[in-house]
């Protein structure tokens, strides 16, 4: 058995972290190849991420995905809301880098306010599975350009995050309409005058990721790797039906990968 420690896409290949005893390995799902794979009802904490790699959890905690102790020591906060407290190593490193301030769209609807290292934008739209993005501003360093992130989606009223349940109802949508109202959402920040530096145009991404029709979704995996659209799984069967599974929400599972 192994244990599913996290999923991710955003380079164009699906790929699962898997821990092998002590040893955290990648498995590539690779486009085009047949996958049976299982995951079971057991779950476990998946431990947490430091500077130096992926650590299992000292508490040994069962069934959750990631317990408080672990969360607490991961890196992702750091760079999910500029918390560097524990990683002030990585701050140093941080305050030398560029930093976008972006919006991201989803579906025909939802538009999202976020903050990334400028040169992982277009990884870092793909790896949430966003059809269309846009950076609205660049800042050397974290510390102000979070701000300007809580400031820019309060004034809009921009999501600070997206479900992936949100994200699994819009895998299929009106293209023409979603470019349309991103493409607004784009111009009422830009008209405002609220953002001195305006850098870039809206990107579509949606041509990274397969076209469905009709998606079902599904637990398991068994069919055609189709690819992903951020941490959703795309495969189809030997009938032609296309499934869309959860990858975030068995995240902690111990998994059979049957060959």
């Amino acid at each position: 058995m192994s244990h599913f420690i996290r999923f991710y896409s955003g380079e164009g290949k699906p790929t699962i972290l898997s821990r092998e005893e002590e040893e955290v390995l990648p498995v590539e799902l690779a486009v085009g190849k047949k996958e049976d794979i299982i995951f079971l009802e057991r779950r476990a904490c998946i431990g947490y991420r430091a500077p130096d790699g992926y650590h299992p959890c000292r508490n040994h905690a069962i069934n959750i995905k990631q317990c408080p102790t672990c969360s607490f020591s991961d890196m992702a906060k750091a760079y999910t809301v500029g918390d560097f407290t524990l990683f002030p190593q990585l701050y140093e490193q941080a305050k030398q880098e560029e930093y976008c301030l972006y919006l991201a769209g989803f579906g025909e609807d939802i538009v999202k306010c976020g903050v990334t290292r400028r040169d992982r934008f277009e990884e870092r739209m793909r790896e949430q599975g966003a059809d269309f993005g846009c950076i609205v501003a660049v800042q050397k360093g974290p510390d102000e350009i979070y701000k300007s992130e809580s400031a820019l989606q309060g004034r809009f009223n921009l999501a600070n995050s997206v479900r992936l349940e949100q994200k699994m109802r819009r895998l299929v949508f009106d293209h023409q309409a979603a470019q349309e109202n991103f493409k607004s959402a784009v111009e009422l920040v830009r008209s405002s005058g609220v953002l001195e530096d305006f850098p870039a145009s809206p990107i579509d991404f949606s041509q990274h990721y397969p076209h469905l029709h009709s998606p079902q979704r599904a637990d398991s995996v068994l069919g055609e790797i189709m690819g992903a659209k951020g941490e959703i799984l795309l495969f189809k069967s030997d009938g032609g039906r296309h499934f869309a599974l959860n990858m975030r929400q068995l995240v902690g599972l111990y998994f059979e990968r049957r060959q």
